[in-house]
């Protein structure tokens, strides 16, 4: 459960999405407050076009180079509120394709695609 995980969020027709075939998602849509988190994220880590794409590395652990950290609430329809900051955010019952159980706390960096 502590291995770091990425995937590649990126905008699609106005919807923050992700694939990951490893995991059997495709278009997988983040959603109620986890792209503004994100893209709040990737602002102060420089990252100039967000909806274009770049890589969340995400564990259950604290990891070399995590940027944020995020702790779970509350259980809602299968998901999983999370507290990040003053700002709050669902992950969906994908969750489970990456973790057993929601982790009490989720560490997370954002990083851009390709570097300059």
């Amino acid at each position: 459960m502590n291995d770091v995980k990425t995937i590649r969020p990126y905008d699609y027709y106005g919807m923050l999405v992700f694939d990951d075939p490893s995991v059997g998602l495709d278009k997988e849509p983040l959603i109620l407050g986890v792209p503004e988190i994100l893209f709040g994220l990737c602002e102060l880590s420089g990252i100039k076009n967000p909806k274009q794409g770049f890589l969340l590395n995400f564990c259950a652990t604290a990891f070399d180079g995590f940027q944020a950290q995020a702790n779970r609430l509350t259980e809602e329809n299968g998901g999983w509120w999370y507290q990040f900051g003053s700002q709050k955010g669902w992950l969906c019952p994908q969750l489970f394709r990456y973790y057993d159980q929601a982790p009490l706390k989720i560490f997370f960096s954002v990083e851009p695609t390709t570097r300059a």
